[in-house]
């Protein structure tokens, strides 16, 4: 929970978090910059002139350009003398000619049997049509902020993350990320796609275009995938885009593939350049995969950028609307919360140190897939809290200010009631260290209401014990509940045995309360980081999250493997006591919808 420094290398080993930290290490410092195997000697902005080999955009797929159409045939002349203009050939003063009306009727007969043949001939254009982009999100233009790092993982609105932890980087964030005048699009928002920190990552969109079927039926229908792919420097990180055709049962019917830009096609400079693919889609195809890879080489991020990507196809078709993901959590009376630190899944799933919590994970619902966000600790912590980092790297208590609601803020707002409870502090409103005791053991202390007012403070950071009298009635058990142990038997200090014990002892106060025997409750214990602060395709930041319910709402003895991080955790928050969500990465986050009964 408390590394202070970044460590750098190809995804190299990171030190451990703080083992055995004496009372007086303070957390305050903000990390070093990653060691010079990440980004060292990133050049400055690259000239425009490095961009060989890019493609200019092309103009709207599926139209096409106007046919030379055969001229108008000449107009004979009329029998008899001239006709045009002034007629000469009649003198002045002379009366018409009376058979003027017959040669007239003659003329325009003649010249329309002219025309005929070319009138014919022509086809008529039909007007090009063109859907709008079927993608939402298509410019990570709905990410809630943006990373100043490419280190957080976060959710990305409208996309699923097929494989590690993709994010959004904020345009000139620090470290040579692509800024407002890199080689790229020219209607670039915030933020770019990029590959996050823990290696090879994925994200996958699917658009439907069943409502085109009778055009894509008629083999009439043409697709056109595009975007700008990119990367940084002489770095081979890399990403490329793909559409699948499925047909109405998820058959794949083709696809088309979009190559990524390498280094050489960036002729070794930070830039994204403009790439596309076209044909006609498959019959049958009922929805269009679109997927974005990854494909980290070196350093702490995986660097392969993407903005503004777009799928059209040549039919008409609404604009898609972004939406959240399914949710099938119920409602609960009351949701506690747990972090312990710093394991990894495989640290704590079957190790024989720790027989409570594996009797818990055996006896309820294991998620197998679950991710914490970034390193070091704090920013987890705040993740799930806040709904979003605001810009923490490190562990600031002390000097780092959140001006934002948190997840207490919204279930007052609901009606209910809240509290963090904290192993070791002396009274309430702690803000002091001593022993194992941090006051950044629970994360409210972040928040400005909790810094600026003495009795909000006392009200709602209180010390275990005081959980304890709490839960000894339904009506003083706070609806949301976060609880958290000390440096030791949160096992940072002392290991996954005392941690464990620790466990033992603590839950069974929860499990005889009348808030669990009597009302739905839900406890979710979790881990805030891996056992190894570091980053790259070695240190996934893979972490044990159980989750336990009382009457008989969490599925017994069973592993979910849908995937699920810290701002999906917190959804599950939301949804179990009906809050309104913080910021878009828990509005739109996955959830695990497999677990319940």
């Amino acid at each position: 929970m408390r590394l202070i420094g970044r460590p750098g290398g190809t995804g190299g080993t990171g030190s451990t978090d703080r083992p055995g930290r004496p009372a007086s290490t303070d957390r305050s410092g903000r990390p070093g910059t990653p060691a010079s195997t990440d980004r060292s000697g990133r050049p400055g902005t690259p000239g425009t002139t490095g961009k060989s080999g890019s493609t200019g955009r092309p103009g709207t797929p599926g139209s096409t350009g106007k046919s030379g159409s055969t001229g108008s045939s000449g107009s004979t002349g009329q029998p008899g003398g001239s006709r045009r203009f002034g007629r000469p050939g009649r003198p002045s003063g002379t009366s018409p000619s009376p058979d003027r009306p017959t040669a007239t009727l003659l003329t325009a007969a003649s010249l329309l049997l002219a025309l005929l043949p070319s009138l014919l001939s022509t086809p008529a254009r039909a007007a090009s049509v063109t859907s709008p982009n079927l993608l939402v999100d298509a410019g990570a233009e709905s990410a809630a902020i943006c990373s100043p790092n490419g280190l957080d993982g976060m959710t990305v609105p409208g996309w699923r993350i097929t494989s590690g932890e993709p994010d959004v980087v904020c345009y000139g964030a620090a470290g040579g990320f692509p800024t407002a005048s890199t080689p790229g699009p020219t209607d670039r928002g915030t933020g770019f796609f990029a590959g996050g920190g823990t290696g090879n990552s994925g994200l996958e969109q699917v658009a439907d275009v069943s409502g085109a079927a009778s055009t894509i039926d008629a083999g009439a229908a043409a697709y056109n995938l595009s975007g700008w792919l990119g990367g940084y420097a002489s770095q081979n990180d890399r990403v490329g885009l793909t559409a699948t055709f499925l047909g109405a049962g998820g058959t794949s019917l083709g696809s088309a593939s979009i190559a990524p830009v390498t280094n050489k096609n960036r002729n070794n400079t930070t830039e994204l350049l403009y790439r596309s693919a076209s044909g006609t889609l498959p019959v049958g195809t009922r929805s269009i995969k679109v997927d974005l890879a990854f494909t980290w080489t070196a350093g702490n991020t995986t660097d392969g950028y993407a903005d503004d990507i777009s799928l059209t196809i040549g039919a008409s078709l609404p604009s898609p609307v972004l939406t959240a993901p399914p949710s099938s959590v119920p409602g609960f009376d009351h949701v506690f919360v747990l972090y312990m630190e710093n394991q990894d899944y495989s640290g704590i799933i079957g190790n024989s140190a720790a027989p409570y919590i594996n009797s818990l994970a055996n006896a309820n619902t294991v998620l197998t897939q679950s991710y914490a966000t970034t390193h070091p600790s704090d920013p987890n912590y705040v993740a799930l809290a806040a709904g979003g980092l605001y810009g923490l790297t490190d562990n600031s208590v002390s000097t780092t200010t959140i001006n934002a609601p948190s997840v207490g803020d919204r279930v007052a707002a609901a009606g209910g009631t809240w509290k963090q409870y904290t192993q070791g502090s002396n009274g309430a409103c702690d803000t002091s260290t001593h022993g194992y005791y941090y006051p950044d053991d629970a994360p409210f202390y972040y928040f400005a209401e909790m810094k600026n007012s003495a009795s909000f403070c006392q009200a709602h950071w209180q010390p275990l014990t005081q959980m304890t009298t709490d839960l000894q009635s339904t009506a003083t058990t706070p609806s949301f509940v976060w609880f958290a142990a000390d440096d030791c038997d949160d096992m940072e200090a002392c290991g996954v045995a005392a941690g464990d014990t620790w466990l033992s002892q603590t839950l069974p106060t929860i499990f005889n309360s009348p808030a669990w025997t009597t009302q739905r409750s839900l406890l979710i214990l979790t881990w805030d980081e891996g056992a190894t602060k570091a980053y790259g395709p070695n240190y996934p930041n893979q972490v044990p999250t159980v989750l336990i319910g009382s009457q008989n709402t969490v599925k017994a003895g069973y592993q979910s493997s849908q995937r699920v991080d810290q701002y999906g955790l917190l959804r599950v928050v939301d949804q179990a006591l009906g809050l309104t969500p913080l910021t878009n990465n828990d509005a739109y986050a996955a959830v695990p919808n497999d677990v319940w009964k």
